[in-house]
């Protein structure tokens, strides 16, 4: 057929979409299971006690004389911890029920390493000493799991230029997206119409029992749901203004991706600057800022679908930082720090304990929730056996309502 020859024909299979060269195509939807779970991952080490600030404590302002300037302008949450005032639309969603801060979350015996630390919450495994070729991580292991339910392409990250060790599973390999361009079909002809050379060829060489015949009716297959994906990226509507930054692009990517119908119900992002070891407070305030924007476009896009109880969303760093501010008016690497969690029909306001500045362990907050039990209630809620993701039982934490939780 003029103008697509075989070469013309493989080509184009190279601009097919990584996703869609990922596993079986029997379906995108997740079999009548719509729960997700959206995390996000500040890289750097954010810090914690400038996030929630410990305002009844006497200590912060001498561990902190000039980073402890933001307590002016805190909006409290009841606990005797405030948000910085660069936080104020995250602290409405706190305070009005939607969304949970978690204090004092980490794991015992804390690595201050950026990689190591990365590493153990990613693969959930806090004496976790190397990373090898057949290492997974705790949202790959779900992965694994929902792609064994039948979902097509369970897990993806978003606008990130590799996939996190944390979506590594045994089966399933997730594709890692920077536009919603990814998930369509692209070929040099042009749009794939319904008697296109292109979707001609796929079907003559498939059907004649070709020797690439399997992996051409893998691909007329693909072909075949561009049409349905075109279709389900028309029906989004933006319910929100994002702002317009990468983390507001990328949080927009993944209401689109939840709301159009796709099945993927993993999804992680990363944020990265928190690593703040010199004049840490107009750094960290705008960092923050960006945040508050993007989240509470992010919740109210999903709460305009009506997905704000099928939707659950993890905001956490690798780790905290110290108590007490360095020489460079910043500071350096840390321990527990608090998590938030949002929608799903979480509890709202705030769990576990306040820091305790008059106890800290080598100048580092110290950790009061293991936070394998955030991820356990997260996989418990998505309808998964934390136990077999995270191999062992981990305390319970009370994330969500006994009414609100999975049988």
């Amino acid at each position: 057929m003029p103008g697509c020859d075989r070469r013309s024909f493989l080509r184009a299979l190279g601009a097919l979409p990584a996703a869609w060269s990922l596993g079986p195509f029997g379906s995108w939807l997740p079999n009548g299971d719509e729960r997700s779970l959206l995390v996000l991952e500040l890289q750097g080490g954010n810090d914690g006690l400038a996030t929630v600030i410990p305002t009844g404590s006497k200590q912060y302002a001498k561990l902190r004389p000039t980073l402890g300037a933001v307590r002016k302008g805190a909006l409290a949450l009841g606990d005797g911890t405030a948000l910085p005032g660069s936080l104020a639309k995250w602290h409405g969603h706190v305070i009005e029920g939607r969304a949970t801060v978690v204090h004092g979350v980490g794991y015992a015996q804390p690595d201050r390493s950026h990689f190591r630390s990365r590493d153990i919450w990613q693969v959930a495994d806090p004496q976790l000493q190397r990373v090898g070729a057949a290492t997974t991580g705790w949202l790959g292991r779900a992965a694994d799991r929902l792609a064994g339910q039948g979902a097509g392409v369970p897990a993806a990250a978003l606008g990130q230029l590799e996939v996190p060790l944390a979506l590594h599973g045994q089966r399933v390999v997730a594709p890692s997206l920077r536009s919603i361009e990814d998930f369509q079909w692209s070929a040099p002809a042009g749009p794939v119409a319904g008697d296109s050379p292109l979707r001609a060829i796929v079907a003559g060489a498939a059907a004649a029992g070709d020797l690439r015949a399997f992996v051409q009716q893998t691909q007329l297959r693909a072909i075949e749901l561009a049409d349905d994906l075109r279709a389900a990226l028309a029906r989004y509507r933006p319910h929100a203004e994002y702002p317009d930054t990468p983390l507001g692009r990328d949080l927009q990517l993944a209401a689109r991706l939840l709301v159009s119908g796709f099945g993927t119900r993993l999804l992680h992002v990363g944020f990265g600057g928190f690593d703040t070891h010199a004049r840490q407070l107009p750094t960290h305030t705008a960092l923050l800022g960006q945040l508050d924007a993007a989240l509470d476009a992010f919740l109210r896009d999903l709460a305009g679908h009506q997905r704000q109880q099928s939707v659950a969303l993890l905001v956490h760093s690798e780790f905290g930082r110290r108590a007490a501010e360095n020489a460079s008016q910043g500071t350096d690497h840390g321990a527990a720090a608090p998590v938030f969690v949002a929608m799903g029909g979480s509890v709202g306001g705030t769990l576990g304990q306040v820091p305790d500045l008059d106890d800290l362990l080598d100048g580092d907050v110290r950790c009061t929730v293991d936070f394998r039990s955030v991820y356990a209630e997260l996989l418990q809620w998505l309808g998964l056996d934390a136990v077999a993701v995270l191999g062992q039982a981990v305390p319970a934490l009370g994330l969500w309502p006994a009414t609100g939780r999975p049988k």
